[in-house]
């Protein structure tokens, strides 16, 4: 599966199916064992938050949060880039990097085209380059159709917070913003100083985008790896995994802030000296006045907007407060492990179908309608929601069940003591940068797929709490900044033509080393507090000391 995963011999999600044959036919488990594992709590979370999503994207209350926020930052091109980074930053915790990414794109594009006119002193038409693929009519900037340089990047290797089965859904969205992207190469070629701001503009959208992901549970796949995972360890010893969405906040949220300053100081630091980030007054009226133009072109506040905006507000709150750690929480008014964080998304995902988008009209209206339009349709979820990323999920646990099953995992955990030897804080960097460099070329859901359940075994191999070495690993795996294969919002930038091979690695790199470094601080001190990371629950202790013997009769056999 590692293998068909990296080479996408199949679609990943069909890789992820191989479990369901091959384990009842090598007798290692019966084929209802296998299938009990696709589909888990952690799953019905990740489609809830969804649902959601979808319904935000549906109702363009993300391009409007998204314009208004440019609006209230300001125009200057140092603001500008800020403008660009922190709508993309909050809306990917909230809705997949490549919906974010995909509307944030030609946001940029046409700043950067009034950013172009003002410098050219004209107001003409843009010239579209158009390039027809293998996955559609994609226009390019700058450099035109170089078919080439789209095979480097490898579309196929796109993950939906991510997978290649929105590998589609990745370049059509591209065209779905406003039609299509539009191209900057005018019949004036840009300054230098004008491709300096648009790859510092559209380079802090992807990176923004990816590092937003880790903020929340349902952020990004990894996480929901990370949670489904480790709710299956702590359930085999009668423990209730410390991760729900409220508790991964205050780890999750700093992190992901202390990063993201960061990146503003390395996109500073790296575009430093750029005559483009000087103030230019008649620029920077020209292009509020466009922003402007788009915010009043979208029109006043909807009552299906405000709905959908309402429900939001309610699901983030009835997460939150589920489990407030020590202090309780709703979830304590229901039997103990009966309400987990699914149940919040699906009631409000079932409200956004009952509740209509027209409803003051209705009420209005003397002919009342027979059929009343609900704020969300099937069709929209159909549409937007990556449905074979649950069976990407799916594969993951059952392969981690037939590594215990088959007795692999006491096998790995016996191997991996080797590392006991090395502080805790230095193992984990060092698997969370293993991670982020793996992660580049392989998609990160198949990353954390395969090397969480075992980052699990190594630490209980070395008497560690699993989440000390489970958490860096998972999130890791989304800091991946150097290639366009790394994360679809990448591949989405790189294919503008703005950045080559070599500029991105190089900017990336930076990122890839600075993102872990801030992680690992952030999980070794708060982080090792508040989830109690240094302690080994006691319901582990047997576990620890029955490897701890096995390993020794190894050896003495050995000797």
């Amino acid at each position: 599966m590692a293998v068909y995963w990296a080479t996408e011999v199949f679609p990943i999600a069909v890789t992820a199916l191989l479990p369901v044959m091959l384990f009842p036919m090598t007798g290692l488990m019966t084929g209802k064992a296998v299938s009990m594992t696709y589909i888990t709590d952690s799953s019905m979370l990740f489609v809830g938050g969804l649902i959601m999503a979808a319904a935000v994207e549906h109702w363009n209350i993300h391009k409007r949060i998204a314009l208004k926020l440019l609006l209230i930052i300001g125009t200057e091109p140092t603001r500008l880039m800020i403008g660009m980074m922190l709508p993309s930053w909050f809306l990917s915790m909230w809705t997949s990097n490549i919906a974010t990414t995909a509307m944030m794109c030609p946001i940029a594009d046409a700043l950067l085209k009034e950013l172009q006119k003002g410098e050219s002193g004209t107001s003409e038409d843009v010239n579209v380059v158009k390039c027809t693929t293998n996955y559609g009519t994609i226009c390019f900037t700058n450099k035109g159709c170089e078919e080439e340089e789209l095979t480097n990047v490898n579309l196929k290797q796109l993950d939906p917070c991510e997978t290649d089965l929105d590998t589609e859904i990745a370049v059509d969205s591209m065209r779905q913003e406003e039609g299509h992207m539009t191209s900057l190469q005018t019949k004036s070629a840009p300054s230098k100083e004008h491709i300096q701001l648009a790859k510092a503009m559209t380079i802090s959208i992807a990176y923004a985008a990816n590092i937003g992901g880790t903020t929340t549970i349902t952020g990004c796949a990894s996480n929901i790896i990370l949670k489904g995972l480790a709710d299956e360890i702590f359930h085999e010893r009668g423990l209730t995994s410390p991760i729900s969405f409220g508790t991964w906040l205050v780890l999750g949220f700093p992190v992901s802030l202390l990063i993201f300053f960061a990146l503003f100081l390395w996109l500073t630091l790296y575009f430093r000296g750029c005559s483009c980030f000087k103030k230019k007054k008649g620029n920077s009226e020209g292009i509020r006045d466009f922003v402007k133009k788009e915010y009043k072109a979208l029109g006043p506040v909807t009552f299906p907007e405000v709905m959908v905006i309402v429900l939001f507000v309610i699901l983030v709150t009835l997460w939150v407060s589920r489990d407030l750690g020590g202090a309780g929480g709703w979830g304590n008014l229901f039997k103990k492990k009966y309400v987990t964080d699914s149940a919040a998304p699906t009631l409000v995902s079932a409200l956004l179908f009952l509740i209509p988008a027209n409803l003051p009209a209705f009420f209005k209206s003397k002919n009342r309608p027979l059929s009343v339009k609900p704020l969300l349709t099937w069709r929209v979820v159909h549409d937007k929601v990556p449905w074979g990323l649950f069976l990407l999920f799916g594969g993951g646990f059952a392969l981690a069940q037939g590594c215990k099953e088959s007795g692999l995992s006491e096998s790995i955990r016996e191997a991996l003591t080797v590392f006991q030897d090395l502080p805790v804080w230095v193992t984990s960097l060092l698997v969370a940068l293993l991670t982020s460099f793996i992660t580049e070329v392989v998609t990160n859901t198949a990353t954390c797929t395969l090397v969480l359940p075992i980052i699990a075994q190594l630490a209980l191999g070395i008497g560690v709490n699993p989440l000390y070495l489970m958490i860096p690993t998972a999130v890791a795996t989304l800091y991946a900044f150097m290639l366009p294969v790394a994360t679809p919002p990448n591949a989405m930038v790189y294919v503008l033509g703005y950045f080559s091979m070599s500029e991105m690695i190089r900017a990336g790199c930076i990122m890839n080393i600075l993102s872990v470094l801030i992680l690992t601080l952030g999980v070794n001190t708060w982080g090792a507090e508040y989830f109690s990371l240094r302690t080994l629950p006691v319901e582990f202790s047997d576990l620890e000391l029955t490897t701890v013997m096995s390993f020794n009769n190894s050896v003495t056999m050995a000797t």
